[in-house]
Parts: structure tokens; C-alpha cells; sequence
């Protein structure tokens, strides 16, 4: 069992930071070519590769807007519009709605990549809103041209499972359809608002589903990284980060299901930690390490591991039920050297790393 996961590291210069730039006029056109979900199965529901799009437009050779983010939030509570109440008498969950990025129109300076998107499903929340990109790696910016046009595609996806049960008509003939109204909106690096765009979506269920056999069966290993940790930064602002390191913590981030004993282990897919505009820093100033969180049984060994190209053991853990979930803190932890500092460019750091459940 594998999971990515992606992790940046920041280095800033007062005297940069003093710099002054443009946004000049950005144009945020977000969009859905599949906003109505049929759901006639157990299996829930996924839209396309291109479902929905963010489209970027700017003209002007000033433009640089680092350190963006784009957000998601439920914009008004979830409302039946057709059909009679639900089983249970309440409306489709949102925490059951993820969104996935899946692709990008191969821009070379400004793609999935280069920001740092992750591609794991991020959950929505009924009273929150959701990052999607939070504090991009790489700015929207012109590069030399005096127009510039981007697009981002993600998809949404409705869980599986029984509880789709719940949310079907009460009456047992009947369709029963949602009405799901999110907002968009694009932030720059102060979170000052760039951009939104609402979109309805409608989710429809049948009276009757298919496919009942093939869902909630208990995996007999799993492994799940948490959407928070799956994009993580650290960033060196002060001159104690310089001197001290920089660390940063996930609550409950790590998930695993196993059906015996266990190992986690950790590897980079990168060599060094790469810059977009070039330079690059050793693996050597990150290293991570998993600490007990939420069900946790005995762990025999969690070392602080240095991160490399090689698979490293995180955590040895034990299990025999792989029905009981056991939740781990996800620790990173971010050093350099006199020579480091003084050598390494400002910008935005960014390695690759690769989790793996490892059965025993």
C-alpha cells in the first residue's frame, strides 16, 4: 500500500519580501461541464478528468502574484429540490463529496506540478471552507509574454457505501435530487480576494441502487495520508527559523488499516529538493517522523528519520484487526547549515515523497 505526498520548503529575504509587484488584471473563470451526479449504484458517483475547470487569463508583463491559493466552501445549506425528505430526514452530506485534481493544459512554468497540487481526493466541509491550492509553489506570473492563459481540470467525486440509504426518498418509488451550491475563490499570499465563482450542483439518487455486495468490505491493509499533510510547507521567516530549523506538525494525519503487524516506511522520488527558477538543496535538511495519534496500538520502534532516496522504516507497529483504524502524527522537521543559508536562493523548495504500508 502506497500513498504520495507532496512537501515544500520556503526561504524568504527581508529585502525581497520589501520589493514592490503587480497583479495587473487577472480573470478567474472557474466552470462546470458535469455539475448533475446520477447516483444509481452502491459505488457512488466520479465525474470525468476535465468535470470541472479553472480557467486563469492575464495579460501584461508585470503580473506576479505569488503564493496564491484557491478555496472551495459550501456557499448556502444543502436543500432538497425535488422529491419527498430522505430516509433519515436530513440532506446530502457534504464530507462525502471530495474533490481531485486530475490535470492541466501543460503549461510549462504554471501546472499541477510546479504549484504543488496535491492528487489525493480533498474532502469538503459543511462549515468550513477547503483549501485546494494553499499558497501555490509558483506564481501566476507572465514569464516574458504579454498574454498568458492557463487551466487547471479536477473532478468530483461521491463516496460509496451504504449510507447512500439514508439519503434516498422516503417515499421508496421516488428520486430524490440535492441541490449542493459551492463558491470558489481565488486568494492571493495576504488572502486578499482575486476571484469567485459559485457553481450549483445537483445530486440525484434513484429509488433503487445496484452493486450492494461491493462496498464497505473492510480492506485488509490500508493506508491513507489526511488532505491537510498531503501538501505540507515549512517556511523560514525569521532569523530563529534560520538558527533553529523550521517544524511542522499534522494531528491524526497518518491512517492505517492492517490486519497484522506492521511498517511504514518513507522514501523521496526526488533527488535534492528542487527550485522552479533553478538551485536546488539536499535531502538531507528535511527529516519526519510519526508519533501516536488517534487508536494507535503498541509501536515497537518510530525513529526520526533523514529523508533519502533509499525507503526508510518511520514506525513498526502492531495489529491483528484490520476493522479498527489506527491514526498517526505526522511530524516534518526542516535544518540548515551556515553554508546553506548563505548559498540558497529565496524561492519555493519542493521534493516528492512516497509512504508505504508494509505488511509483517
Amino acid at each position: 500500500m502506497i500513498q504520495l505526498n507532496k512537501i515544500a520548503v520556503a526561504f524568504f529575504v527581508l529585502l525581497l519580501m520589501t520589493k514592490s509587484s503587480l497583479y495587473g488584471q487577472i480573470a478567474f473563470n472557474p466552470h462546470a461541464t458535469e455539475s448533475f451526479y446520477q447516483i444509481t449504484s452502491y459505488l457512488g458517483k466520479e465525474g470525468g478528468e476535465r468535470a470541472n475547470t479553472f480557467q486563469f487569463d492575464w495579460s501584461g508583463l508585470n503580473v506576479n502574484v505569488p503564493n496564491w491559493s484557491l478555496s472551495v466552501r459550501l456557499l448556502q445549506p444543502v436543500s432538497i429540490v425535488e422529491a419527498a425528505p430522505s430516509r433519515n430526514g436530513q440532506t446530502f452530506p457534504l464530507d462525502k463529496i471530495s474533490f481531485r485534481w486530475t490535470n492541466d493544459n501543460g503549461n510549462p512554468n504554471i501546472n499541477l506540478q510546479t504549484i504543488g497540487a496535491s492528487r489525493n481526493d480533498i474532502l469538503l466541509q459543511n462549515a468550513n471552507e477547503v483549501m485546494l491550492i494553499d499558497r501555490s509553489n509558483t506564481a501566476l506570473q507572465s514569464y516574458g509574454n504579454h498574454s498568458t492563459q492557463i487551466f487547471l481540470y479536477g473532478t468530483i467525486k461521491i463516496a460509496q457505501g451504504k449510507y447512500l440509504e439514508n439519503y434516498q426518498s422516503a417515499n421508496q418509488w421516488g428520486y430524490i435530487q440535492y441541490r449542493i451550491p459551492l463558491i470558489y475563490t481565488l486568494y492571493d499570499k495576504d488572502r486578499n480576494v482575486l476571484g469567485t465563482r459559485a457553481i450549483d450542483y445537483q445530486v440525484q439518487i434513484f429509488p433503487t441502487l445496484t452493486d450492494g455486495h461491493l462496498v464497505d468490505v473492510e480492506p485488509e491493509y490500508s493506508l491513507q495520508i489526511g488532505a491537510p499533510a498531503t501538501n505540507a510547507i515549512l517556511r523560514f521567516f525569521t532569523l530563529q527559523d534560520y538558527t533553529d530549523g523550521v517544524s511542522l506538525s499534522f494531528d491524526n494525519a497518518v491512517k492505517v488499516n492492517s490486519k497484522t503487524n506492521f511498517e511504514l516506511r518513507v522514501k523521496s522520488l526526488d533527488t535534492e529538493l528542487v527550485r522552479a527558477e533553478g538551485g536546488e538543496l539536499p535531502l538531507s535538511i528535511l527529516s519526519t517522523q510519526l508519533t501516536a495519534g488517534h487508536g494507535a496500538k503498541g509501536i515497537t520502534s518510530n525513529s526520526n528519520v533523514t529523508l533519502s532516496t533509499d525507503e526508510r522504516v518511520l514506525l513498526s507497529g502492531t495489529s491483528d484487526n484490520n476493522k479498527t483504524a489506527q491514526h498517526f502524527n505526522l511530524h516534518y522537521k526542516a535544518s540548515l547549515t551556515q553554508p546553506q543559508i548563505l548559498s540558497a536562493k529565496p524561492g519555493n523548495y519542493s521534493v516528492s515523497l512516497l509512504y508505504l504500508l508494509i505488511p509483517k
